[in-house]
C-alpha cells in the first residue's frame, strides 16, 4: 500500500466524520456549573419548570421572561428529567444544546445536497463547524440554538420544496414553529419572508406544488403557535400583548455605530465561512447566479437586516447568518484553486496548533507552577484558584491532540483540507479548554460559591427578600443554587421584606437608606459587583 492510499480521504466518509462531530458536541455540555449570562438564565428557566410548574410560559425566578417562546426550554427540562440520575440539572439541560445542534449540522448538510450536490453538503457542514461564532454558544443551553433549528429546518424545507414539495412543506412549517417558539416571531421573520419571495428569485420555485409547500407551513405555524399564545393568554391575561411590547422593545432605529460593530462581530464570528462564501460568488459572478446562490444570498440579507435594528446588539445575535454563510461557502470550497486551499489550511493548523499549545502550557503550569509567569497569569486572572489533578481530562485531552495530528498529517491534499482542519482545529481547541482548563474557567463563571455563602447568612424560615440592582443572571443563579428568590424593588416598590439583597458596583456609592443593618458582603472573584444584604431593622 503506497503512502497516499493510506491517506484520509476528503470530505470526511461517515465514521470519521461522526467521531469528529462527537468531538466538537460533547465537551463542554456537561461537568461544569451554570456559566454567567446566558446560560445560568437558561437553567434558571428549566428550574423553574421542574422545580414550580411553570412550563407553559417561561418564568424567571418567579417572574415573567418575556423575552423567549418556551420550546428550548421544554426540550432542555426534559432532558434534564430524562437523566437525572445519572446528571446534574443543569448538566440535562445542555444535552439539549447537543440535540439541537446534530440537528443543524444534519439540516445543513441535506440543505448543501439540495441546492448543490453531496460534497457540498459535507463542505457546507464542515464550514459551520470551524466558524469561530459558535464554538462556546453550541454547548450553552442557549434559546437561540432552538431559534437556529428552527432556521435550519426552514432553509433545509425551503431547498428541498424544487424536488419534494409535499413533504417540505411539513418541514417548513416545523420549521417556522420551532424558530418562533424558541425566540418569538422575529426569530421565524427571515425564514418566512424568503419563503414568500422565492418564486421571485428562481422558477425553480415558481411552481403550482410549491404552492402547497408555503399553505401547510403557514397553516401549521398558524395553528400551533396561535394555540400556544391562546393557552398562554388565557393562563396569564395580557401576556400576548406584553409579549409583544418586549419584543417591540428590543428593537430601535440602529446608530451608524451598529454597522460597525456588526462587521467587526461578523469578521471574526463567522470565519472561515465568509471567505468561502465570498470566493463562491466570485467564481460564479461571470455567469448568472444558480436558484440556491439567490435564494441563500436573499437570506444572508433578510437575516443580516433583522439584525441592524436591535437596541443590545450582541454577537450570540448573529448566529443566523451562519446557516446561510455556511452554505455559500459549501458552495464555494470544490472551486478553490490550490494556493488558496493550502493558505487556508496552513492558516487553521497555525491557529489551531498555537491556541492548542497555550492550553497546555497553562495546564502544566497550573499543575506544576512552571512557567512561573504563565501561573502567575492564571493566578491573577482567577485569585484563589487551586488546581487538581484529573487523569481522566490528561487522557481525553491527549487522544484528541493526538487525533487532531493524525488528522492533520494524513488528511489528503485537497481543496476540501480547509474547512476540515478548521473544523477539527476548533474541535481541538475547545475539547483542551473543556477537559484541561475547565475547573479554572468554571471557578470564574460560576455563581454557586456566593449563592451559598449568602444562603448561610439568611435567617432560617425567612422567605421575602427584597433586592436592588440584580442582574437576570444573579436573580436565575440565586433561585437555582440556593433557593432564594428575590421580590424586584424596581418592579414592586412596595414590599416590605425584612431582608434586602443590593448588587453595587466599585466606584459607585451605596444608597442604603436608614433602617437597614448590614449582614453579609461578598463577591465572585474577579468581579467589580459586590453583593450586599441587609436586614430590616425599623
Amino acid at each position: 500500500m503506497n503512502a497516499a492510499a493510506r491517506n484520509l480521504s476528503l470530505p470526511l466518509a461517515a465514521a470519521p466524520a461522526a467521531l469528529l462531530l462527537l468531538a466538537y458536541l460533547l465537551p463542554g455540555l456537561v461537568g461544569h456549573d451554570p456559566w454567567k449570562a446566558e446560560d445560568a438564565i437558561s437553567i434558571g428557566i428549566v428550574h423553574q419548570m421542574l422545580e414550580h410548574g411553570q412550563w407553559l410560559i417561561p418564568h424567571l425566578a418567579g417572574e415573567l421572561f418575556l423575552e423567549d417562546g418556551p420550546l428550548y426550554y421544554w426540550i432542555a427540562a426534559l432532558t434534564a428529567k430524562l437523566f437525572g440520575l445519572v446528571l446534574a440539572p443543569h448538566d440535562g439541560a445542555r444535552l439539549a444544546s447537543g440535540l439541537l445542534m446534530a440537528l443543524i449540522l444534519a439540516c445543513v448538510h441535506l440543505a448543501g445536497r439540495e441546492l448543490y450536490g453531496k460534497t457540498e453538503g459535507a463542505s457546507a457542514g464542515l464550514a459551520l463547524l470551524g466558524c469561530m461564532g459558535l464554538l462556546a454558544h453550541a454547548h450553552e443551553a442557549l434559546a437561540e440554538i432552538g431559534m437556529l433549528a428552527g432556521q435550519a429546518i426552514a432553509w433545509y424545507a425551503i431547498a428541498l420544496a424544487r424536488r419534494k414539495p409535499y413533504s417540505a412543506g411539513w418541514l417548513l412549517g416545523a420549521g417556522f414553529v420551532v424558530a418562533f417558539l424558541s425566540k418569538g416571531v422575529m426569530a421565524a421573520i427571515a425564514p418566512m419572508l424568503v419563503s414568500l419571495a422565492a418564486p421571485l428569485v428562481s422558477d425553480a420555485w415558481r411552481r403550482r406544488e410549491y404552492f402547497f409547500t408555503l399553505l401547510v407551513g403557514f397553516v401549521m405555524f398558524v395553528t400551533i403557535c396561535g394555540a400556544w399564545l391562546g393557552l398562554a393568554e388565557y393562563r396569564s391575561a395580557g401576556f400576548a400583548a406584553a409579549w409583544w411590547q418586549a419584543s417591540e422593545a428590543g428593537f430601535v432605529r440602529p446608530p451608524a455605530s451598529i454597522l460597525g460593530y456588526m462587521a467587526e462581530t461578523m469578521a471574526w464570528a463567522t470565519w472561515p465561512a465568509w471567505p468561502l462564501a465570498l470566493w463562491a460568488l466570485w467564481e460564479k459572478r461571470r455567469r448568472t447566479f444558480d436558484a440556491g446562490t439567490r435564494m441563500l444570498i436573499l437570506a444572508f440579507v433578510v437575516s443580516l437586516a433583522a439584525l441592524l435594528p436591535l437596541a443590545d446588539p450582541r454577537e450570540v445575535y448573529a448566529l443566523p447568518l451562519l446557516l446561510p454563510l455556511s452554505l455559500l461557502a459549501g458552495a464555494g470550497t470544490p472551486t478553490l484553486r490550490r494556493g488558496a486551499a493550502n493558505a487556508l489550511a496552513w492558516f487553521g493548523v497555525m491557529t489551531a496548533a498555537f491556541l492548542g499549545a497555550i492550553l497546555w502550557l497553562g495546564w502544566v503550569a497550573m499543575m506544576t507552577g512552571f512557567p512561573d509567569f504563565l501561573a502567575r497569569s492564571f493566578t491573577r486572572l482567577e485569585p484563589g484558584f487551586s488546581g487538581q489533578f484529573s487523569a481522566t481530562a490528561l487522557v481525553v485531552a491527549l487522544a484528541l491532540t493526538l487525533a487532531w495530528i493524525c488528522l492533520v498529517l494524513k488528511s489528503e491534499r485537497s481543496v476540501y483540507r480547509g474547512p476540515t482542519v478548521w473544523a477539527a482545529g476548533m474541535t481541538l481547541v475547545w475539547g483542551l479548554a473543556m477537559t484541561l482548563i475547565l475547573p479554572w474557567i468554571d471557578y470564574g463563571k460560576s455563581y454557586r460559591p456566593v449563592a451559598e455563602e449568602l444562603k448561610k447568612h439568611v435567617p432560617y424560615g425567612v422567605r421575602c427578600v427584597e433586592s436592588r440592582g440584580l442582574g437576570e443572571p444573579q436573580r436565575a443563579a440565586l433561585d437555582y443554587h440556593a433557593g432564594i428568590v428575590t421580590q424586584r424593588l424596581e418592579r414592586e416598590s412596595g414590599k416590605r421584606c425584612p431582608l434586602l439583597l443590593v448588587q453595587v458596583r466599585d466606584g459607585y456609592p451605596e444608597r442604603i437608606e436608614q433602617g437597614w443593618k448590614l449582614l453579609w458582603e461578598g463577591r465572585r472573584p474577579r468581579d467589580r459587583e459586590r453583593y450586599q444584604l441587609y436586614r430590616r431593622t425599623s
